[in-house]
């Protein structure tokens, strides 16, 4: 970072800290200084990583941290102004974050498709928090079917069409997911009831169609 980088953002540091400490003193406030200071700490720090990032596209690897940072100032944030919020979604957010970080690393880098697989697990795994609130058993079919999209991405990518071993894990989680949310109950309550089952029945179709077709 340039000198002049650094007193901007040690500028803005100093008038948060300044900022916050006065209007605590002026004002009753309805939350704690020191989480509003940490969760700004921690932002500030993910917008120092996301600034390298942003002055040079090699920098690829800024984004982790950098939205990383963000995410965990965002969850001590939304904590302190909206506690109801952050008990029922603070997971979900914090995990979305770490999932932007590698969706960005592959946006900048195509090259590196690896990154498409933290990406989805992470997006995964926050969707696993927010459905655990209301079907525990359901939350693990989320996880296997995530899994199985994140993979079936990859398959349709280049590296899936030179390689057809993404589609291994992707059927395999497909089935595992599909078998834990009709176990759950909450799989025949929701639309995917309807669809999920047509699927399966015209891919099954598709198969026997398709052997017969070879045969002739």
């Amino acid at each position: 970072m340039t000198d002049s980088a650094k007193r901007i953002f040690g500028g803005i540091a100093l008038i948060l800290v300044g900022g916050l400490f006065l209007i605590q003193q002026i004002f009753h406030l309805p939350f704690h200084l020191g989480g509003v200071l940490v969760a700004a700490v921690f932002a500030l720090a993910g917008a120092v990583f996301l600034y390298v990032l942003a002055t040079r596209r090699e920098n690829w690897w800024a984004a982790i941290p950098g939205f990383v940072l963000l995410g965990l100032g965002a969850l001590i944030a939304v904590g302190e102004f909206f506690p109801a919020f952050a008990d029922n979604f603070g997971g979900t957010l914090f995990l979305g974050f770490i999932g932007l970080a590698f969706l960005v690393v592959y946006i900048l880098r195509r090259e590196f498709w690896w990154a498409v697989i933290p990406a989805g697990v992470m997006f995964t795994l926050a969707l696993v928090a927010w459905v655990a609130q209301y079907n525990g058993f359901a939350s693990g079919a989320t996880f296997f079917l995530g899994l199985a999209a994140t993979f079936a991405v990859l398959g349709l990518m280049p590296i899936g069409r030179n390689e057809k071993w993404p589609w291994i894990p992707a059927g395999i989680c497909a089935v595992f997911g599909t078998l834990l949310m009709l176990g759950s109950g909450a799989f025949l309550q929701s639309a995917a009831g309807l669809v999920w089952p047509a699927v399966l029945v015209l891919g099954g179709g598709f198969l026997i169609a398709r052997t017969f077709i070879k045969k002739d």
